[in-house]
């Protein structure tokens, strides 16, 4: 899923930003928060592994397999998804990205 919020717009992702240039946290974790919750990155899950990676209470793979198995939250970060690009579609606006 394409992004509608930069570091410019997005609070919590200015914050995560931050820590992947000072190297708290992987490129790999950072795209995978960024593609998989474009809509809400500051979900509850979200923020809970992203509080223990930096805290190194948990690894970023198992951060990355727990915030995947969160399906309720990824299908609605989806279908949120779907209805914006449907729509701009409707509407006849150009994608951001």
């Amino acid at each position: 899923m394409k992004t509608l919020h930069n570091i410019k717009n997005c609070n919590y992702r200015k914050f995560l930003h931050k820590k992947l240039k000072h190297g708290k946290i992987s490129g790999k974790f950072y795209k995978f928060l960024c593609r998989n919750f474009p809509y809400r990155i500051n979900a509850r899950e979200v923020t809970i592994c992203v509080g223990m990676v930096l805290d190194t209470r948990m690894t970023e793979e198992k951060a990355i397999s727990t915030l995947q198995g969160a399906e309720t939250e990824l299908r609605r970060q989806r279908e949120l998804y779907n209805s914006n690009v449907e729509c701009r579609k409707k509407i006849g606006w150009k994608q951001i990205n």
